[in-house]
């Protein structure tokens, strides 16, 4: 599982990273759960799977 905060509006966002399967693999976007700001690409073989882990309380 990867970290990221979102630059727009402050979430800690958690998505996985990781590849099950070697083939079948595709670029995938990471989009935040709150605001939808792009946040990251990943070359993975499902969905990146999303999820605030902290909200910004701002």
């Amino acid at each position: 599982m990867k970290r990221i905060m979102c630059p727009k509006c402050g979430c800690l966002v958690e998505y996985n990273d990781k590849t099950v399967w070697e083939g079948n693999r595709e670029f995938e976007d990471v989009n935040c759960p709150n605001c939808g700001e792009h946040l990251d690409r990943v070359f993975i073989d499902g969905s990146p799977n999303e999820r605030i882990v902290n909200e910004n309380n701002t």
